[in-house]
C-alpha cells in the first residue's frame, strides 16, 4: 500500500479518496486522496490547495476532481485512463467534533480504514469520535466491483445490483 496525496494537508482534514490498484483484488493498492485541513467542526483552517468543487462548495466532488486532476495525467498511470467511478471511493466529513468515513463496502477492511484515518489525520488526539458509514447504495458503486454488498454484523453478503 502507498498513499498518493495530491493536496496532502497535514493534520485533521476532510475530503475524498479512492482505493486504486492494478489488480482486482486490491493487492498493492494506492490510497489516492484530496484533503483540506480543518478544525473539529469541519471548517477549513487553511486555503485549500485546489478549489472546493462540490455542490455545497464546502468539499470536493469525485467526478470533477478525477476529471481535472487524475484522468489523462501521466503522474497517475496506470489509473488515469479509467473513469472516476471505476475504483472504490469514499469521503471523510468532519462536523461537531465527529468524523464520518463514507465508503464502499468493498474497501471497509481494517487495513484500508487505518490508512484512511492516517491520511485524514483521524486519531484520538484530533477528533472525539470517528464513525464508519458503509454505503452500499448506487452512489458508491464502482465499475471494478459491480456487485454490491450488504453489511450485516461482521460479514458481507453479495446482492445483485438490481435488488437494491
Amino acid at each position: 500500500m502507498k498513499r498518493s496525496a495530491i493536496t496532502n494537508a497535514k493534520g485533521l482534514s476532510f475530503g475524498i479518496y479512492w482505493v486504486v490498484s492494478e489488480s482486482e483484488d486490491l493487492q498493492n493498492y494506492t490510497l489516492l486522496y484530496f484533503n483540506v485541513r480543518c478544525d473539529t467542526h469541519g471548517n477549513a483552517i487553511e486555503i485549500p490547495a485546489l478549489q472546493l468543487n462540490s455542490k455545497s462548495g464546502k468539499s470536493y466532488n469525485h467526478k470533477a476532481m478525477w476529471d481535472s486532476q487524475v484522468k489523462n495525467n501521466p503522474l497517475h498511470k496506470p489509473y488515469n485512463k479509467k473513469d472516476y467511478d471505476y475504483y472504490p471511493r469514499g469521503r471523510v466529513e468532519i462536523s461537531n467534533s465527529k468524523a464520518v468515513i463514507y465508503l464502499s463496502p468493498i474497501i471497509s477492511e481494517t487495513l484500508i480504514l487505518d490508512e484512511i484515518k492516517a491520511a485524514f489525520g483521524l486519531s484520538a488526539d484530533t477528533i472525539a469520535n470517528v464513525k464508519i458509514a458503509v454505503d452500499n447504495s448506487a452512489h458508491y458503486r464502482s465499475c471494478l466491483f459491480p456487485i454490491m454488498f450488504e453489511h450485516t454484523q461482521d460479514t458481507f453478503r453479495e446482492i445483485p445490483l438490481w435488488q437494491k
